[in-house]
């Protein structure tokens, strides 16, 4: 256990007996709970519910080659939330969070589990495929999606905080999920290289496989806003924030706006995209028969066989009023490795 930085105490000194290693009195009157950060779930929430449809048509076009296209649709209801319980309620001068807390006889952040969220997801595939036939085959698949919902996963790292800027309205939370990819393209192949009937040439099969993707969405944060501990507070959108997409600056920085501590901004969650995503993957291998029941695989592996760079997203903390932040737009980060290689043998018996 640590304090300030420092160790409060030992374990090669033995256990200690000091008071805070003592259980807090749950009694709110007595005042010991407003040290502790508490965990509480809605007793009398809704059970989760998840509804689904598809629908699709395939159509063999000659022999070994198939196109399909599919419509699925997705809708959750009654989706965990998280919220602050003990957020700061507005006051009369017309601040949003700068009020008194609900709940004084408890801490600052009283975490809060609701079943009050919601998702939908609506998607068209569209696929492809030549099925392995004369040495070999290939498939292309296109995704046209639309993801939505007002709660992320809470332990996200991507473009929005899992806590909403109000925790009375999460109707400026619903927006482009987290992982919302709005076009998705892939294509894969596999050829069997026809180089002979030499021990040497024959048996080689290369493969690959083509990703591209467009942005994920993200939101624009201004972590000098308190709206309560824990929720995130946002700034205002006051003009067009497309930008240039470069990684200097990828989107209009003048277009949000810093507003005072305590203060909802107007900024909806995910309205941004990130940058695309590209990538190709190629292996080569060869399999060895070492009698009838042995063999050795050959097998290099090249990730990213054209070196391409993909940009993480960009920085999007907005300074606080009069502050300065360089970074602010820019990109300094990546979403993929750089090209990596690998060689492998694997024996079988």
């Amino acid at each position: 256990m640590c304090q300030a930085g420092q160790p409060v105490f030992q374990l090669s000194a033995g256990m200690p007996t000091t008071s805070f290693l003592a259980a807090p009195n749950l009694n709110p009157a007595a005042g010991q709970l407003t040290g502790v950060r508490l965990r509480s779930v809605d007793a009398n929430a809704p059970k989760f519910m998840l509804q689904q449809a598809s629908a699709g048509v395939q159509r063999e076009l000659i022999t070994d080659m198939v196109l399909s296209a599919d419509f699925v649709y997705t809708r959750g209801s009654n989706l965990a939330s998280l919220v602050n319980l003990n957020q700061p309620l507005p006051t009369a001068a017309g601040n949003n969070a700068l009020g008194a807390i609900p709940y004084p006889l408890f801490g600052q952040f009283i975490e809060w589990r609701a079943q009050n969220g919601k998702s939908e997801y609506k998607g068209i595939d569209i696929g492809f495929e030549k099925r392995l036939s004369h040495g070999h085959a290939f498939g292309v698949s296109y995704t046209l999606g639309d993801s939505k919902d007002n709660t992320s996963e809470q332990l996200t790292t991507q473009g929005s905080n899992a806590f909403p800027q109000n925790s009375r309205d999460f109707t400026p939370w619903y927006g482009p999920s987290d992982y919302d990819v709005r076009h998705r393209l892939s294509a894969n192949f596999l050829v069997e290289l026809p180089l002979g009937n030499h021990p040497v040439a024959r048996g080689w099969v290369v493969s690959g496989i083509y990703a591209l993707r467009s942005g994920r969405p993200y939101t624009i944060g201004q972590s000098g806003n308190f709206v309560g501990t824990n929720m995130t507070g946002l700034p205002n959108v006051v003009g067009n924030p497309d930008g240039p997409q470069t990684v200097q600056q990828w989107f209009n920085t003048s277009a949000f706006q810093a507003v005072p501590s305590g203060t909802f901004g107007n900024e909806v969650r995910n309205q941004l995209r990130g940058p695309n995503f590209q990538n190709f993957d190629l292996t080569v291998q060869r399999r060895i028969a070492i009698g009838q029941q042995r063999a050795a695989t050959l097998r290099w592996d090249i990730f990213n066989v054209f070196n391409k760079t993909n940009f993480g997203l960009p920085n999007r903390n907005i300074p606080n009023i009069g502050a300065s932040d360089p970074t602010f737009g820019t990109i300094s980060s990546l979403s993929g490795d750089p090209r990596i290689m690998q060689i492998a043998v694997r024996f079988t018996f």
